[in-house]
């Protein structure tokens, strides 16, 4: 059977996948709450570890039995209509995940598998990639060494992260990046800054669940069908795959020569990406998740 995990039923990515398999009569549950799941661990005399789940209104099934797509892990946390609150809710809700991964690493039909120490994000996931596909980036709490890097690099605009809020922003004019004297970025509180030297912020953005991949966005309109953008593609999947990733976007870009380069790698694409393609990637991922593909 295939169970769906997600911070609630509301969330559409989830809601898209469970109305597919209940249209195609594909036996499913759909979960938020953790605590409904309980598991089991078991280990033979030969050191094998083999899991039981109880998924709600199906009974205890082998871990073998269950294929999990799980949404959007770290905004799961535990319910309740008060709960814990500041640190008490985060202790809760990493505890929580950290259930939710020492189980998901044992089963053999996860989308997407957790890497070693939790669920892979952009960050991890680039340093998969051959460097010869990736934006150049760098890193930095010190703005005016990013100008300089900027200089010398000549790209036409940098795409910056804040790496303690998140934020992130297109800046084109180096004016607009910071003052150069204080090392912090213009409209923050810190300069602690990953930055990608970009030749555009007009993105390709392509889907790969299972075998498969989808152009989902092609705002410089180039050949997405010449060979050497799918051996590209199939380049990051199969890099991808080897780490456990089997449902995730690539945001590309193409520089003036038409070189592509990977920009971010998304492992929870929004399901408005993939709306209009939605049931051949609804496929894709049951044939993953229910026949067990290697």
């Amino acid at each position: 059977m295939i169970l769906l995990l997600g911070a609630g039923a509301d969330d559409p990515a989830v809601a898209a996948f469970d109305g597919y398999l209940t249209r195609h009569a594909v036996r499913h549950a759909v979960c938020s709450d953790l605590g409904r799941l309980a598991f089991a661990l078991h280990v033979d005399a030969a050191g094998r570890t083999r899991a039981e789940l109880t998924v709600p209104g199906h009974g205890t099934l082998h871990g073998d039995e269950v294929g999990v797509f799980v949404r959007s892990p770290w905004a799961l946390a535990p319910p309740g209509e008060d709960g814990p609150s500041g640190a008490d809710a985060r202790f809760a809700a990493d505890e929580y995940r950290a259930a939710l991964w020492a189980l998901c690493a044992l089963l053999p039909r996860v989308v997407n598998r957790p890497g070693p120490r939790a669920w892979h994000d952009d960050r991890e996931l680039r340093r998969c990639l051959d460097r010869s596909l990736l934006l150049p980036e760098y890193w930095t709490s010190d703005t005016r060494r990013l100008l300089d890097r900027w200089a010398l690099c000549a790209s036409p605009e940098l795409h910056v992260e804040e790496l303690l809020t998140h934020e992130r922003r297109v800046v084109r004019e180096p004016a607009l990046l910071g003052s150069g004297d204080t090392g912090t970025a213009a409209g923050t509180d810190s300069g602690h800054l990953r930055a990608l030297f970009a030749p555009s912020s007009e993105y390709v953005i392509e889907l790969c669940a299972g075998r498969r991949s989808f152009t989902v966005l092609n705002e410089p309109g180039i050949d997405v069908a010449a060979e050497s953008y799918r051996t590209l593609v199939r380049e990051v999947a199969d890099a991808l795959r080897q780490r456990g990733v089997r449902f995730f976007a690539v945001a590309l870009v193409a520089d003036d020569e038409h070189r592509i380069s990977v920009s971010r790698v998304v492992s929870a694409p929004p399901y408005s990406w993939y709306r209009d393609v939605a049931d051949a990637v609804h496929e894709e991922l049951r044939v993953e998740l229910a026949d067990g593909v290697p």
